[in-house]
């Protein structure tokens, strides 16, 4: 509802105009005139027989009126409006309107507060139009967006549920598996990895079913920003020195799984570097080689490892961990190390308007 400012208002209509009365009368809405001092209505359309059923002669007083409104909405509704027409400020009302046959239509007023020269109300001028037809649209629109909402929450848990059981759930069967089936004792290191396994897959899960609500940034620097940010202050502590490269824009936007993998990816690739590499040097670097694709480059100068030694220990889960993560999301990602360099390098590709 829209109010309007206060304004001087000595003149009306000259309303036992001929031509004025025929426009009035001729109009879809009902019109009518108010004496505030009496609260009576000096006139009233003979529209109101057709829009609501009402003889002219029976829309009397303020009174009739207040008393034909939906009782859910008369309180509110009448107050307001007296409190704007002692104000002398125009005001639209919405509210369910009685018929003779006891039925409720929606309609909408339009009042014009008539004031003297000292600014107090003198009369109400205005209209009272029928919007059941847009009620009813409304009503329409939101039971579609309820409907759409449910279905949505019911697509989230199908999701989840598929989530836990093809992730979490194998990786649970897995690890039963190895401990049923091996005949040493799991070492600390083993267990470890097979937690942190269980963490990553709930993370993933939670990500997936999370995205609908993450808005991608709208720059890989307003992404990375915040990363370099708290990294740096831990890379900083450490005397390890850190090259953030990154382009300005995007030419195409990865989409909110995509995002999350990413960013997923970067935090356990720099935590893996503070807690094992021994690197005094770090460099990341994401570059789009072409509009559909993205690079993430992340290597380090620390003592490096046997790749296919830990994946084959068991001890490499958090390596497959995201492997997987970043084949979810349509990417590849790959892991080079040696004495002095370990790599690890994902391609993802993108979709224009994901």
């Amino acid at each position: 509802m829209l109010d309007t400012p206060v304004r001087q208002r000595t003149l009306e209509p000259e309303t036992d105009n001929g031509l004025y009365q025929t426009l009035l009368e001729s109009t879809l809405a009902i019109p009518f005139k108010i004496d505030w001092e009496s609260k009576k209505y000096t006139y009233i359309g003979p529209q109101i027989e057709d829009l609501l059923g009402w003889t002219p002669e029976s829309w009397d007083t303020v009174n009739d009126w207040a008393a034909r409104i939906h009782p859910d909405e008369r309180d509110q509704t009448v107050s307001r409006c007296v409190e704007l027409c002692l104000a002398g400020v125009d005001h639209e009302a919405e509210y369910r309107a009685l018929t003779p046959d006891n039925r409720f239509v929606w309609v909408k007023e339009v009042v014009h507060v008539l004031c003297d020269q000292q600014g107090q109300p003198t009369a109400l001028i205005g209209f009272t139009f029928d919007i059941r037809d847009q009620k009813k649209a409304e009503h329409l629109r939101a039971e579609l967006e309820a409907e759409k909402l449910a279905n949505a929450r019911l697509q989230e848990r199908l999701r989840l549920t598929h989530d836990l059981h093809d992730g979490l759930g194998s990786a649970l069967v897995h690890m039963i598996a190895s401990v049923e089936q091996g005949s040493d004792t799991l070492t600390q290191p083993q267990v470890l990895s097979m937690l942190k396994l269980i963490r990553n897959d709930l993370r993933q899960s939670i990500d997936n079913n999370s995205s609908a609500q993450v808005r991608v940034p709208a720059s890989p620097q307003e992404w990375l920003a915040p990363l370099r940010r708290r990294f740096n202050d831990l890379f900083d502590a450490l005397e390890i020195g850190c090259q953030w490269q990154f382009p300005q824009s995007w030419q195409t936007p990865p989409n909110a799984l995509q995002y999350l993998a990413l960013t997923r990816l970067i935090e356990e690739a720099l935590t893996n570097v503070i807690k094992h590499s021994k690197a005094v040097q770090v460099r990341l670097s994401l570059t789009q080689p072409e509009a559909n694709s993205l690079l993430l480059h992340i290597e380090d100068n620390g003592v490096g490892f046997d790749v296919q030694a830990v994946d084959a220990s068991g001890l490499g889960i958090g390596m497959r961990s995201m492997a997987v993560r970043v084949a979810r999301v349509g990417g590849l990602l790959e892991i080079d190390s040696s004495p002095g360099r370990t790599a690890l390098t994902a391609k993802l590709v993108l979709a224009a308007g994901d």
